[in-house]
C-alpha cells in the first residue's frame, strides 16, 4: 500500500471517529485535528508527487531534446559522407562548403527519438503487468504438475489415502488461478501499446532516411554545380589563352567525353561507356 493510501485509510478511520464523537456528545477537537493533520499530509504527499512527475516529465524532454540533436548531427554527417566525391576539394583548392542544416532531418530526428522514447517507456509500463500475468501462469503450471504426478503415481500402482484430498485442492487451486491468468493476459493485451509505438517509431525512420536522401541528393547536386563553375572558369581562360595563341577556334579544339555530353545533355551519344 502506497504512503497516499495509507493516509487515506487513516483519514476514513479519523473521519468515522469524529461522527461518533458526534453522536455520542464527546469533544471532538482531537479527531478535527486528527483529520485536519492528515488531509495536510495528503496534500503535502500529492503535491510532491505532482512535482516529481514534472521533474521526471521535464528530464525525460530534454533527454530526448538532447538525443535529437546528436541523431541529426549523426545524419547530416552521413548525408555529406553520401555526397562525397574523391579529389573534389583538391580540385576546388579549399575546403568544401559545409552541407547545411536540414530543416526537415532536425524535425524527423526529433519525432524519431521521441517516438523511441515512447516504445521504451511503453515497455517499462507493460512489465509489471506482464510479470504479473508470467508469475500467475507459473503458478498454474506447477499445479497442475503436481496434480498430473499424483495422477501418474496412481496409475503406477502408488495409491495413498491423501491423493483424493489433495487433488481436490490440487484442481480447485489451478480452476480459481486460470480465471487468475486469464484476467492478467487480457490485461497484458489491453495495457500492450507496443504495436502501435513500433509503427510510429517505423514511420518516422521511414521519415528520417527520406529527408537524408532528399538532402544527400541536393548536398550533391551542389557539388556539381561548384564543379561546373570551375569548368566553365578553366574553359574561358582555355579559350582566352587559345586566342592569344593565335588559334581561330580554340573553344572548338576541346571536345567533351561521350560521358560528359551525356551527363549534361541526356542523349546518347556515339562512344559512350557505362550508365548514367
Amino acid at each position: 500500500m502506497s504512503k497516499t493510501e495509507t493516509l487515506h485509510v487513516e483519514l476514513s478511520e479519523a473521519r468515522t471517529g469524529l461522527v461518533a464523537a458526534l453522536a455520542e456528545g464527546a469533544d471532538t477537537a482531537q479527531h478535527r485535528q486528527r483529520i485536519a493533520d492528515l488531509e495536510e499530509q495528503i496534500a503535502a504527499v500529492e503535491r510532491q508527487a505532482r512535482e516529481e512527475r514534472a521533474a521526471a516529465s521535464r528530464a525525460e524532454a530534454a533527454a530526448v531534446e538532447q538525443a535529437a540533436t546528436v541523431l541529426a548531427s549523426q545524419t547530416h554527417t552521413a548525408v555529406d559522407a553520401a555526397s562525397a566525391v574523391a579529389g573534389l576539394a583538391e580540385l576546388t583548392g579549399e575546403p568544401l562548403p559545409a552541407v547545411p542544416e536540414d530543416p526537415a532531418i532536425v524535425a524527423a530526428a526529433r519525432e524519431v527519438t521521441r517516438c523511441r522514447a515512447i516504445l521504451e517507456r511503453a515497455e517499462m509500463d507493460l512489465k509489471p503487468v506482464a510479470e504479473q500475468a508470467r508469475m500467475l501462469s507459473s503458478r498454474l503450471a506447477e499445479k497442475n504438475a503436481a496434480a498430473d504426478a499424483i495422477k501418474r503415481r496412481r496409475l503406477a500402482g502408488d495409491e495413498r489415502s491423501a491423493d483424493a484430498a489433495e487433488l481436490l485442492t490440487l484442481t480447485s487451486d489451478a480452476e480459481a488461478l486460470q480465471l487468475l491468468v486469464g484476467d492478467a493476459n487480457a490485461k497484458v493485451a489491453a495495457a500492450d501499446v507496443r504495436p502501435a509505438a513500433r509503427a510510429a517509431l517505423s514511420a518516422a525512420e521511414q521519415q528520417l532516411e527520406h529527408a537524408r536522401r532528399q538532402a544527400a541528393y541536393r548536398a550533391a547536386l551542389e557539388r556539381v554545380r561548384l564543379v561546373e563553375g570551375i569548368f566553365v572558369a578553366t574553359w574561358k581562360t582555355m579559350v582566352d589563352l587559345g586566342r592569344a595563341a593565335g588559334a581561330g577556334s580554340p573553344w572548338a579544339e576541346y571536345k567533351a567525353s561521350p560521358e560528359a555530353v551525356r551527363a549534361v545533355t541526356g542523349a546518347i551519344v556515339p562512344g559512350f561507356r557505362g550508365q548514367l
